[in-house]
Parts: structure tokens; C-alpha cells; sequence
């Protein structure tokens, strides 16, 4: 039997997690005496986490993660998460911190702390060239969607009532898999994911049809773990200043952050995030 969660019914269970104390509030020093940063990432997104040819689990958050253990002189320790089963590995102490590609927005900030801003992508609608350009969610109606499940695709595309047929993957990489093997029309990713699937199908086979939202991705850790966050922040702010950071998404995305990563994420309101209409 399958049983799905709706996104309200996800947001009031990690919710009840977090009320329920099931962890405790990370401290700095004690993530330093242990001498292990456990951290929970996404490991079949590229370019965010995935295993290279030699087995080697690399990518951006994965180098960003181990940037942060290398400043706090401890080794890294990477939990695989899914967008649907992340919040819950952080608020039952499962990892530390979450470096999984998640952006912040409004309702997440009701579950976890947000660090400032690290990365920036857009969520977009992917499909085969041969497809009709997509202008809107009017031009949704009949085709079969694939998202990953609790994803700003997910959201964007079941708010919208677009009268598409919306199924929903564990994560980007298996909604990806579904538009390759043609179980579904679009699937909805990371605009990176477009490179991945090049190197699969072959170059100009697919493209972006339509991009649902642009925002920021932030390090999310448990409620109150206010020390913890700031300390994440200020690792930021000098990753920053001293182009660390500007060098690592470059190498990884294969451009400059177009955008001015804001001080922001970790008590303001979400950081707004553009939706198509």
C-alpha cells in the first residue's frame, strides 16, 4: 500500500518533531569534541551531491559541508537524505546541519533555522525539445508531470491546479529518470540538471521548458540552535568576503553567483522566491 503525505500533512509532522524534543540543541563545542560534523546531503543531484567515476562522493554542497568541518577542525560525515526524509533526519539528530539543496522559504523557517544564503538556483520544467514551448500553467493541462515529493516543484505545480497529471519521486534525480525512460512529460529539477541529462541522452535533446521559482538555498539546522546557525553564518560571510565561496559554485554551476547572496535566512522573513504564474 502507498501512502502520500500531502505537504501541509509533512510541515505538521516534522513540526510535532521539532515540538517533541527528540533532539537536543546542537552546541558548537560539542560538535567540536566529538570531532565529527554529521552532515545530511542529497547524493544522486549532481551538481549538488553525487558520487564521481571513482566512487567518490563530491559536488557542491559536499564541498561546502567539508569547507565548514575544516573550519571547526573536524572531519565531515554525510548522511543521504531525500527532500521528503531531510527535515526529519535533522530534527531527530540523525545529522547536524543540512547542506541538501534547500531553499528558504516561508514555511520551512516554521520547522528549521536557516543559515544566510549559500547557493542560488531556479526550478524549472524540463522536456524534450520536440515538446511545445511552455509559456504558463494554463499550457499544463493533459501532460504528466514528474516532481520530487515536499520540492519547491511540487508546490508550485500542485498550488497552481493545472490540471496536469503531477507524480511524485523520491528526488530530482529520480523524476529526472521517469522523463528519460518516458513516464512522464516534464519533470521538475534544478536547472543543473540539465547538463546531467545531456551527458545522458545526448546535447539539445531536452531543454528548459518553463521556470517555476528562483531562490536561495540556506544550511538548515534544529529550532533554537541559535549559536550553531550564527557560527554557520559568520563561516559564510568569510567564505564571502575572501571569494571562496564565489569559486566553488563557479566550479560546480560553471558560473559567477549572479546574484548577491544576502545576510539574511536566519530569523527575517523567507527571502523571496519568484514563481511563474
Amino acid at each position: 500500500m502507498t501512502v502520500r503525505f500531502t505537504r501541509r500533512a509533512a510541515v505538521a509532522l516534522t513540526m510535532a518533531l521539532a515540538l517533541g524534543g527528540l533532539a537536543q540543541a546542537q552546541k558548537v563545542a560539542d560538535i567540536k569534541k566529538s570531532g565529527v560534523l554529521k552532515v545530511g546531503a542529497q547524493v544522486a543531484q549532481v551538481p549538488w551531491g553525487f558520487s564521481d567515476k571513482s566512487n567518490k562522493l563530491t559536488g557542491y554542497d559536499i564541498e561546502f559541508a567539508e569547507m565548514l568541518a575544516k573550519d571547526l577542525g573536524v572531519k565531515p560525515e554525510f548522511t543521504p537524505v531525500t527532500v521528503a526524509n531531510r527535515t526529519a533526519a535533522l530534527l531527530t539528530g540523525q545529522v547536524d546541519v543540512l547542506a541538501a539543496v534547500v531553499t528558504i522559504l516561508a514555511d520551512r523557517q516554521k520547522v528549521v533555522l536557516f543559515s544566510r544564503p549559500y547557493s542560488y538556483l531556479e526550478t524549472v520544467l524540463i522536456g524534450k525539445t520536440s515538446l511545445a514551448p511552455v509559456k504558463d500553467y494554463t499550457e499544463l493541462k493533459g501532460l504528466r508531470v514528474g516532481v520530487p515529493r515536499g520540492s519547491v516543484q511540487d508546490s508550485a505545480v500542485t498550488q497552481a491546479k493545472t490540471g496536469a497529471t503531477i507524480q511524485r519521486f523520491d528526488d530530482d534525480a529520480a523524476a529526472v529518470q521517469a522523463l528519460l525512460s518516458g513516464q512522464v512529460d516534464l519533470a521538475g529539477a534544478a536547472h543543473t540538471q540539465l547538463g546531467s541529462i545531456a551527458q545522458i541522452a545526448g546535447p539539445g535533446k531536452y531543454d528548459i521548458k518553463l521556470v517555476l521559482a528562483r531562490g536561495f538555498q540556506g544550511a538548515a539546522v534544529r529550532p533554537g540552535e541559535r549559536e550553531w546557525v550564527n557560527y554557520i553564518n559568520d563561516f559564510i560571510a568569510r567564505k564571502i568576503a575572501s571569494g571562496e565561496l564565489n569559486a566553488l559554485y563557479k566550479k560546480w554551476i560553471g558560473q559567477d553567483m549572479n546574484r548577491e547572496m544576502p545576510a539574511t535566512g536566519e530569523t527575517e522573513a523567507a527571502l523571496p522566491v519568484v514563481v511563474a504564474k
